[in-house]
């Protein structure tokens, strides 16, 4: 099984699991294509953790790629999908009786969440059908349209979600090449902060009538690691960067 097909069937209703909410599923992570090469795989509890020689790792994060492996030693920290991400040069193929609805878009100026119906038919095809009167071509399109009003979960344009890992790892291979890391950590009186990760409006790639989105962070103090958990934790990178503002403001 791939990865991102465990973490799809594991999180149906958070799309995020985070420390130690990954324990019940230990084995099943190690039984994927992803980490069936890993030599030993610790579940983080917090972002930075100590290890046997009294050093300390602190997570980084990976966009899963294809053909993707962790090897070696271990240490995961979170799972989560990202938001459905969409390929502008499909979102107007039609899904079904040759219609779709599109993904959510937004104006560019005022950020209006917009949706659009589209009804693919021939002129050519109606004009050459002569047992078709005009009248019955208005009905046919119009009942395509009740249909699509009616039910519309069948006719949405579908996405592709991502995977992000956070962790750190010995080895991660990839199509690219190997990444290896000597487990080398940090001093932990140096760590101060942990980092809240959220999707946004990436202004630079952003065109009219399609928004791009970009990873971003912004630190949070540790000792308001657990608070933020509470509060925003579960929602993963479906948080925005106006909420994470407003935590920190609000625990000044």
């Amino acid at each position: 099984m791939k990865l991102q097909e465990l973490v799809t069937e594991i999180t149906s209703s958070s799309e995020y699991l985070y420390g130690e909410e990954l324990n019940p599923y230990k084995e099943r992570i190690l039984q994927t294509e992803e980490f069936s090469e890993c030599d030993e795989l610790i579940i983080m509890k917090y972002p930075v953790t100590i290890l046997e020689n009294g050093k300390t790792v602190q997570n980084v994060t990976y966009k899963h790629k294809e053909g993707q492996k962790f090897k070696g030693k271990c240490y995961l920290l979170s799972l989560s999908l990202t938001p459905q991400m969409f390929d502008p040069k499909m979102m107007h193929i039609p899904v079904l009786d040759g219609a779709c609805i599109t993904p959510t878009m937004y104006d560019p100026t005022t950020f209006e969440p917009k949706k659009k119906i589209v009804l693919e038919f021939s002129p050519e095809a109606l004009q050459d059908d002569i047992n078709s009167t005009e009248e019955v071509k208005r009905k046919q399109l119009h009942e395509t349209l009740d249909k699509i009003l009616d039910n519309p979960e069948l006719y949405q344009v579908k996405g592709e979600r991502g995977l992000l890992v956070r962790g750190y790892f010995e080895e991660v291979h990839s199509t690219s090449g190997v990444e290896k890391t000597d487990l080398v950590g940090i001093n932990p009186e140096k760590q101060t902060h942990m980092m809240a990760y959220f999707f946004e409006k990436d202004e630079k790639t952003s065109k009219e009538g399609q928004v791009n989105l970009k990873l971003s962070s912004m630190p949070i103090p540790i000792e308001l690691k657990d608070k933020y958990d509470e509060e925003l934790g579960s929602k993963s990178v479906n948080v925005t960067r106006e909420e994470v503002e407003k935590f920190l403001e609000d625990n000044k």
